[in-house]
């Protein structure tokens, strides 16, 4: 269907509670895979001031940094198109204008890092409930990975890379700790601690929530309950219809 003039005008022009509406909608979009990739940009900071990368990683990793980057700016853009208030959105976000406005000066990656990582951390603390408890595993992996690949070093390391050390985490917080990779400075094992412990509670936490969805999709659709629910819904509309003959 063609869009006629007045049909963009009606929608470029609503009123601002419909747009405060739409804005949530897309910010509760949203939400969800920025945290994502803020965490994903720890590694990424983090690698070309601590570790020791080839020409080809270095080109990698600023490849996937503007990529990110790029994400956040035309979200943040969109976000604020939307905002019938525009003052206090940015005011609301100024974090995420700084993710936009800051460049790529190899000076500045340090202050980047501590601004994704401030809007990783205040993302995340407004997700405390089990449905995003993926959010906080894929942090705590992501955080983990980079502090074991920068502490590990000397001759005596087993973990002398991010993929090796993403994979140690990955194993360790699920709890499975296959053993093929361990960190042998003292802040590599503290780092290991943190991760079984917070693997046993997220993980556990997802399984009891995934068991309690489970039970209520078999609840849903057994036939006995299916059966009742209707002979309820009965019992209402023939209580509504007499009170309205009443």
């Amino acid at each position: 269907m063609r869009l006629r003039p007045r049909d963009v005008r009606r929608i470029s022009y609503y009123d601002p509670d419909q747009r405060q509406l739409l804005l949530e909608k897309v910010e509760s979009f949203t939400e969800f895979p920025l945290l994502i990739l803020a965490a994903l940009m720890i590694p990424l900071l983090a690698g070309p001031l601590f570790w020791e990368l080839t020409a080809q990683q270095e080109s990698l990793f600023f490849t996937l940094d503007v990529m990110i980057w790029a994400i956040f700016a035309g979200e943040f853009a969109i976000r604020l198109a939307i905002a019938p208030r525009r003052v206090a959105f940015i005011r609301a976000n100024w974090i995420d204008l700084v993710i936009v406005a800051l460049p790529f000066f190899r000076p500045l990656r340090i202050v980047r890092l501590l601004v994704y990582t401030t809007r990783l951390v205040t993302g995340a603390r407004q997700l405390l409930g089990v449905r995003h408890l993926l959010v906080h595993a894929v942090l705590l992996v992501m955080v983990a990975a980079t502090v074991v690949t920068t502490v590990e070093t000397g001759p005596n390391a087993q973990i002398t890379s991010f993929p090796d050390a993403l994979w140690w985490a990955i194993v360790t917080v699920t709890t499975v700790g296959y053993g093929d990779f361990v960190p042998v400075s003292s802040a590599g094992r503290a780092m290991g601690y943190i991760l079984v412990l917070g693997g046993v509670g997220i993980f556990g936490a997802l399984t009891a929530n995934f068991a309690s969805f489970l039970v209520r999709e078999q609840t849903a659709t057994d036939p006995i309950t299916s059966q009742l629910l209707r002979e309820i819904q009965a019992l209402r509309e023939e209580l509504a219809e007499r009170r309205g003959e009443e």
